[in-house]
């Protein structure tokens, strides 16, 4: 049924907590495997930031959320992958998924909250719309 498991993660405890049931979800069914993704969201930047790395700040971001990540499947036994993006979170993760056939999309809900989502929209609203495999949204 899910042989091919994506998790979406972003460093919050929603984006955990959709590892963790990932984990649950592969051991109990079976799946080759569960690949963890992280998308930097681009922003455009009208003058150059002087004095600031943004190279090393974004590697140690992702440090911080994939380094937790892969030491729990690693302790789990869950054969993984992982893959770092950078551009629309939303599109990237929906164009992973169909272009290497995932079977599930299982992420975190940051809870915007209702004004925020209307106006700003949300990456796992975006994705449970236009996926063309189920998505388990987890809070």
């Amino acid at each position: 049924m899910y042989r091919k498991i994506l998790v979406a993660l972003d460093g919050s405890e929603p984006s955990a907590h959709a590892l963790r049931h990932a984990a649950e979800l592969a051991k109990t069914v079976g799946a080759e495997k569960v690949t963890i993704m992280h998308v930097h969201k681009d922003f455009p930047m009208q003058e150059p930031l002087y004095q600031i790395d943004l190279d090393s700040l974004l590697d140690e971001e992702d440090q911080a959320v994939m380094s937790p990540a892969v030491q729990f499947l690693s302790e789990a036994g869950i054969p993984y992958e992982t893959h770092i993006f950078h551009g629309d979170p939303a599109h990237e993760i929906i164009t992973y998924a169909k272009d290497h056939h995932y079977d599930v999309i299982v992420m975190g809900s940051t809870g915007k909250g209702i004004i925020k989502e209307a106006l700003l929209g949300s990456v796992s609203h975006q994705v449970a719309h236009s996926a063309h495999c189920p998505v388990m949204i987890l809070k």
